[in-house]
């Protein structure tokens, strides 16, 4: 499934949590540190593999109708945010997204990365719809490591699982 693929099935959606400041609707850009995500491998400069929420080289993800903008969710950028930290909503401006969540590289030149569906704001909302963002990632060449879905509380997981890569 290609992203424009995955538009036209899951449809752009406002985010679902109102902004708490201006700050966490400003749309970030390239100047920022803002990368389309293409073809593996993808070069960083920031890579991890995730051990818990929150790690470090969380990288925010979401899909637009026909690109993947991604950023690092500890970025400095300037003039500073009021939270400190990047936003899935920095990545649209506040505008609609298909899906959302975070990403590991698990190299500098990475092929491998680890992938959950955590965003209030754009989230999938079930668990096919996760299973359809791997599958996107996938499909740009990546060894893709999903952290699932919790069956229990009916959304992405938010901490690795040991599983292994599609």
């Amino acid at each position: 499934m290609k992203v424009i693929e995955f538009a036209a099935t899951y449809l752009a959606r406002l985010p679902r949590i109102d902004p708490a400041n201006e700050h966490e609707i400003r749309l970030l850009g390239e100047a920022d540190g803002v990368t389309k995500m293409e073809l593996a491998p993808a070069k960083n400069s920031i890579s991890h593999i995730p051990e818990r929420q929150g790690d470090t080289g969380c990288h925010l993800w979401v899909f637009n109708e026909d690109e993947i903008p991604y950023v690092l969710e500890r970025l400095q950028v300037r003039p500073p945010l009021a939270s400190g930290v990047v936003k899935h909503t920095n990545l649209t401006g506040g505008g609609v997204a298909c899906c959302g969540g975070e990403l590991w590289f698990e190299t500098e030149n990475a092929k491998r990365l680890y992938v959950n569906g955590c965003s209030g704001r754009y989230g999938p909302e079930t668990e096919q719809e996760l299973i359809d963002a791997v599958e996107v990632f996938y499909q740009l060449g990546y060894d893709v490591v999903s952290f699932g879905w919790d069956q229990d509380a009916n959304r992405p997981r938010r901490v690795l699982r040991n599983v292994d890569a599609r």
